[in-house]
């Protein structure tokens, strides 16, 4: 049963209603599935599961990728494994967050922001792939990866 609100006069049933509410904390994931989310509805190409996929990929499932590559044959069935649970993973965890009234009360709490303009959407878009090769330098300093092997 959702939680939701119903605009009344009565100032005591307006204070109830306040009190029921449930608080939700807001990290960066679901500031940028706000954002792809409202994106998607002004251009038609983007969702809020989408860019979130995008942030998934580059910055967890690729690198993990690369620390598997070096241990195991590439399209093993351990490889598979990985990424079919992987994806499986991000999959649960967009359908069990964001149902109804998560979504309503990201909107609610976001709804002001300034609309997301061309140089907000390239950093969007760039920010993963810059976090994507700082992971691999570490993993190559820390001695996880051998990036060197890669360029033979």
């Amino acid at each position: 049963m959702s939680k939701r609100i119903k605009k009344t006069d009565n100032y005591f049933e307006r204070v109830k209603q306040r009190a029921n509410r449930t608080n939700y904390r807001y990290y960066f994931f679901d500031y940028l599935y706000f954002k792809g989310e409202v994106w998607g509805k002004k251009k038609g190409r983007m969702s809020g599961f989408t860019l979130l996929f995008w942030y998934w990929l580059w910055i967890v499932v690729l690198p993990g990728n690369f620390i598997l590559i070096n241990n195991v044959p590439q399209w093993s069935s351990l490889h598979l494994v990985y990424l079919g649970t992987m994806f499986f993973v991000y999959l649960c965890f967009i359908l069990v967050r964001y149902r109804k009234a998560r979504a309503q009360a990201l909107f609610n709490r976001y709804h002001r922001s300034k609309p997301v303009g061309a140089v907000q959407a390239i950093f969007l878009y760039l920010l993963p792939f810059a976090l994507f090769f700082l992971e691999t330098w570490l993993f190559d300093e820390w001695g996880w990866t051998d990036c060197v092997r890669w360029n033979k």
